[in-house]
């Protein structure tokens, strides 16, 4: 085995555990979570399939210690009624030979659902409202809520808790000088702000001698007067020198949004791995502490490499083992392993109140309906469009056993997303290229380039079925001379930038694509400025890390930005435009970049679908959408057939 490293055992305290994979604890959103405060089946399942898939440690997501602060709808072990559904999830975890670790935790003053309790009584990025202060007896009071807590995991067969001392809720509020201005003995000094967690440690040691406990804390804030490296590294030590059996390392980038290159949860516009170095300096300070590290770690040789080079001991892997729960035991055996491709859906959901759910993976928290159904009658299957859609609907009814043969007019598959995937800051979304073609080779797809269907095609093979996924066409915007030879679709510079002569480039548009296309462009030599009809860039961009992360990207390239700008026409020197106040202007160009939006060909689609008794439309020619949706319906036509 190569992954020697990754998968060999480790002891965490009194428990050894099976390999160095650990589950990271993620929300997995609101309506996951029961009145009762009790584990949810589904949830349950979740948990299960990641054990069932190799996975070496679980780590709970936030339970709360006590139901009378403000809270999110939350899993809860405040209570003896509640031990009984936390040794249910136990239970369905230790069979599979994984070790599981409970996380103990409140939120203080970051909190969305109103003031909180916090820290200290202070504005700050940190929180979206002035909490109220948490008064010392309370303190006194929660911290011996988290140590009969621990004693309820106990109770329940947890291997361990985890101590959340992290993103800045209570504890993590408490360790922190930016969040943590009290004067009494949970403050002033840093042996104060240390004195909460110190005695939670003590408490549980002195109550539960063989209970194991970890510690999730900040090692770097990107918050003014926040936790630096190097107080990072002396919270480490500090933590370490309590007796604790690992730590557990992340960052905070506050509520409110900066940018910040240790982010807890980078973007696709950030480097994998981007924690890595703050665990690599934790385990300089602290070289015999078993230390977790986290951060967009995917590839299994590059966890395997820190492993050796003693940067971390273990890894901690959220968003990886959502796109997919076998990441573990198909690295080991060397399968194919759905990448994650750090699109920020997930979380995107989280946002709006959702369950928690992956691009890549449509039964992420359907884990109980993944099995296929034997169809009536083996049917020839043609698919019209190599995209997301179809190539998952030809992987799942070819795994069901029809004949399946999958029809691409390009020289690739991927459909948008091979142009998505090109440029260099994208290279997670290229790995969903290299993973869709083992799919289509494995399961034996007959795979048709640089061919274009017709009506009278679909008449001459005569399929069973017909499923339609071939996209949607860019929309050209209606200014004078948009047919200039300077014009050409961003969709078309993303394919192939090589057939461009590099020089001064307008991007028309600055959604997502657009924005991309100018980085791409500037990254291979471009000069480049984007207009923007609407007052920002990114405007209709939900996701604040995203939008982060892109702009920042846009900054260091020294892309020129006009927004409340409208393209008025093409000259032969470049844009005409109207500048934000009602003047004219241009912008000199031997380039413009169209990036705004696309339509299904529907009078096409329409006359392809009457060739065939059985047929399907699916992706963004039946409707313009994320890829998410794409591999969705393109899973539930492939169960249909």
């Amino acid at each position: 085995m190569t992954l020697k490293y990754l998968f060999s055992p480790i002891r965490i305290g009194n428990v050894e555990i099976k390999n160095r994979c650990a589950v990271a604890p993620m929300n997995l959103g609101a309506p996951m979570y029961s009145e009762d405060d009790k584990w949810p089946k589904k949830t349950i399942r979740y948990y299960e399939e990641r054990a069932a898939g190799g996975m070496g440690l679980i780590i709970t997501q936030f339970i709360r210690v006590y139901d009378k602060l403000a809270c999110y709808p939350i899993v809860g072990l405040y209570d003896d009624s509640l031990i009984k559904s936390h040794g249910e999830l136990v239970d369905r975890v230790h069979k599979h030979g994984t070790k599981i670790f409970h996380q103990a935790a409140l939120m203080g003053g970051k909190i969305h659902t109103g003031h909180g309790e916090g820290v200290s009584s202070i504005y700050s990025p940190a929180y979206l409202y002035r909490p109220r202060e948490l008064t010392t007896d309370e303190l006194d009071m929660l911290k011996e809520k988290f140590i009969d807590a621990a004693g309820r995991g106990q109770q329940a067969g947890y291997d361990g808790v985890e101590i959340h001392g992290a993103h800045l809720y209570l504890i993590g509020a408490l360790m922190s000088p930016a969040t943590n201005k009290r004067t009494d003995k949970y403050g002033g000094s840093f042996e104060g702000r240390m004195r909460f967690i110190t005695d939670i440690i003590k408490g549980i040691r002195q109550k539960y001698p063989k209970y194991n406990i970890g510690v999730k804390f900040n090692a770097y804030e990107e918050l003014e007067d926040g936790i630096d490296i190097e107080l990072g590294q002396k919270i480490a030590k500090y933590i370490s020198g309590l007796g604790v059996d690992y730590l557990h390392v992340s960052s905070e980038s506050t509520t409110l949004g900066v940018f910040s290159k240790f982010a807890p949860v980078p973007t696709m516009y950030q480097p994998r791995n981007n924690l890595i170095p703050l665990a690599a300096e934790i385990k300089k300070i602290c070289p015999n502490q078993i230390i977790i590290a986290t951060g967009s770690i995917t590839i299994p040789q590059e966890a395997d490499t820190f492993i050796k080079e003693g940067k971390c001991d273990m890894v901690s892997l959220g968003r990886t083992i959502i796109a997919d729960a076998k990441w573990a035991k198909n690295s080991v055996e060397e399968k194919n392993i759905t990448p994650c491709i750090r699109c920020m859906v997930c979380y995107q959901q989280l946002l709006t109140g959702e369950a928690l759910c992956c691009s890549m993976n449509p039964y992420m928290l359907h884990e109980s309906e993944q099995e296929l159904p034997l169809p009536a009658k083996i049917k020839n299957v043609m698919i019209v469009g190599a995209g997301p859609a179809g190539i998952r609907c030809a992987v799942t009814a070819a795994k069901r056993g029809h004949k399946v043969t999958l029809y691409e007019r390009m020289p690739y598959i991927g459909g948008m997303i091979y142009p998505g995937s090109r440029p260099a800051f994208k290279k997670d979304v290229a790995r969903a290229i290299e993973y869709f073609e083992k799919e289509i080779k494995s399961n034996k797809i007959n795979l048709v380039f640089n061919t274009e269907v017709t009506p009278e095609f679909v008449e001459k093979e005569n399929p069973d079925v017909l499923v339609i996924a071939i996209g949607a066409k860019p929309i050209m915007p209606q200014i004078v001379n948009i047919d200039s030879s300077l014009v050409v679709s961003a969709i078309d510079v993303l394919r192939d930038i090589s057939k461009y002569k590099k020089g001064k480039a307008v991007v028309i548009g600055g959604g997502d694509v657009g924005c991309e296309t100018a980085c791409h462009m500037a990254d291979n030599g471009f000069d480049v400025t984007i207009v923007e009809i609407l007052p920002n860039l990114l405007e209709e961009n939900k996701d604040n890390n995203l939008k982060l992360s892109l702009l920042n990207l846009i900054k260091e390239k020294k892309i020129k930005i006009f927004t409340n700008t409208r393209p008025n026409a093409v000259t032969p020197q470049g844009l005409e435009v109207i500048l934000p106040n009602g003047k004219e202007g241009g912008i000199n160009a031997n380039l413009i970049a169209v990036a705004i939006n696309q339509n299904p060909d529907s009078s096409f689609i329409k006359n392809l679908a009457l060739k065939a008794e059985e047929f399907y439309i699916i992706g963004d020619c039946k409707e313009v959408g994320r890829i998410k949706d794409a591999i969705s319906e393109g899973e539930k036509t492939g169960r249909w057939i």
